[in-house]
């Protein structure tokens, strides 16, 4: 064992010390010069001068020239000086310059644009082929709703004043949030299934009025009018004619959850890529809107005067939509990591409307409780929901894609609390509206993530 192992030991430091001897400190070896003829590499003179650069080439015909004297300073000088084992950023000696990734020299405000824009650039090693792809997304959406509801006015200032409070009052017009989620299963090549979900919002709008002298006229009964617009002598609700207090506030939010397949597509040159889907959809909308008044009296009133009280006028509208859809997306690559698209889907859905009202009373003096019963109206019909988004993403790294655009959503056919506020009371007819028609709009901000 011993002497195998001296046998090894000897062997390595032959080849070693072979090593040693053939390279000599700061030589590479590049292999023959381009130019020059395969002769010279067994001239002993062209060899003698290979190794000593100082020495005069001698006069042959295939002198060597000094620049391909292998490891000599000639050769190093020979190369390029810029962007060839020099730092991406190096400074120029003396020139108060600084050379960048492109192999220019720029000035110091060229070097600091430069890095800027680098910083700014998107990731782009995926490229423009890369498909739209994400394992999962979440958005803030911030959207107004539009409603086609008539006009009307709630409150008056006396039967005959000025208006106080309108259904304009009501609207909407404030960017409220939401929020959606997209989680995807690739079922194969170019195809997954998606889940989102769609909501999380509250739309609110209160407006109140007061009058010291009790002159608050409510919309119910044509605000104590009689046939011919002509007040009448002493209003029959007190509670709501003649108050000193109203408040009216409207409130309403959506659900949305939705199953599709979507398959990806692949343009010819990868400028433009996107996808088309179908699948299924639920979306629940829900109204409800609350008029508040309040009738102060003489906590001994006279006999024969009415003593006034609360009230409250209570209504909600529920729409449950249930149907199948269609859409799909388009992306235009602006350049590496980022990208221009539009995403749209529609579809008829089976709306399952629910109107329900309650209107209450309390009037502490005569023991007086309630207006009318309790009412619950209902219909099955056909509604329209479209979506569409201008969206532009920004890809950060490999996992990371932020996007954000503009977001718009169409529901036609849909019963609102505006569109089935019924003012008579006295001779009170149950009604339902489910024509009405919203427009969501505003803009999206978030971002998606791969695995």
């Amino acid at each position: 064992m011993k002497i195998q192992w001296n046998w090894r030991i000897s062997v390595l430091a032959v080849l070693a010390l072979a090593a040693l001897e053939t390279r000599s400190p700061g030589q590479v070896s590049y292999g023959q010069p381009y130019g020059v003829p395969p002769q010279m590499a067994y001239s002993p003179s062209a060899m003698t001068f290979a190794h000593n650069p100082g020495m005069v080439a001698p006069a042959m015909p295939y002198a060597v020239p000094a620049s391909y004297a292998y490891g000599g300073p000639a050769e190093m000088t020979a190369m390029p000086s810029e962007g060839y084992g020099q730092p991406a950023e190096a400074a120029c000696e003396g020139t108060g310059e600084y050379l960048l990734h492109d192999g220019h020299r720029h000035g110091p405000l060229g070097k600091y644009l430069g890095s800027m824009l680098r910083m700014l650039a998107p990731y782009s090693e995926t490229g423009c082929c890369a498909p739209h792809w994400f394992d999962v997304h979440a958005e803030a959406v911030f959207m107004r709703r539009e409603d086609d509801a008539p006009f009307r006015e709630l409150v008056r200032l006396g039967p005959l004043g000025e208006a106080l409070i309108t259904t304009d009052d009501l609207a909407f017009d404030s960017l409220d949030p939401s929020l959606r989620l997209t989680g995807t299963w690739q079922t194969g090549p170019g195809s997954n299934l998606e889940f989102t979900y769609f909501g999380l919002n509250d739309y609110s709008e209160k407006v109140e009025a007061r009058s010291s002298a009790n002159l608050l006229y409510a919309a119910f009964d044509n605000f104590s009018l009689d046939a011919n617009g002509v007040p009448v002598a002493e209003a029959e609700i007190e509670q709501f004619h003649q108050a000193q207090y109203q408040r009216v506030k409207l409130d309403s939010d959506f659900d949305s959850f939705e199953l599709n397949y979507r398959r990806r597509w692949m343009g010819p040159t990868c400028l433009v890529q996107g996808s088309w889907l179908f699948g299924v959809r639920y979306f629940e909308l829900e109204d409800r809107m609350q008029f508040f008044s309040f009738a102060e009296r003489d906590a001994i009133p006279p006999p024969g005067v009415d003593s006034g009280g609360d009230a409250l006028y209570d209504l909600r509208t529920r729409n449950y939509m249930t149907g199948a859809q269609l859409g799909g997306d388009m992306w235009l690559c602006l350049l590496p990591g980022l990208r221009l698209g539009i995403d749209g889907k529609a579809g008829l859905y089976g709306n399952n409307v629910k109107v329900n009202t309650t209107l209450t009373g309390h009037d502490p003096f005569d023991n007086f409780v309630a207006f009318i019963e309790p009412e619950a109206l209902g219909n099955d019909k056909v509604t329209f929901i479209g979506e569409m988004a201008i969206l532009l993403t920004y890809q950060f790294n490999h996992n990371f894609t932020f996007r954000g655009g503009y977001q718009m959503l169409w529901v036609e056919g849909v019963a609102t609390a505006l569109d089935n506020f019924n003012s008579d009371i006295t001779e009170r007819i149950p009604t339902m509206a489910d024509g009405d028609s919203l427009f969501y709009n505003g803009f999206t901000v978030g971002a998606e993530w791969m695995w």
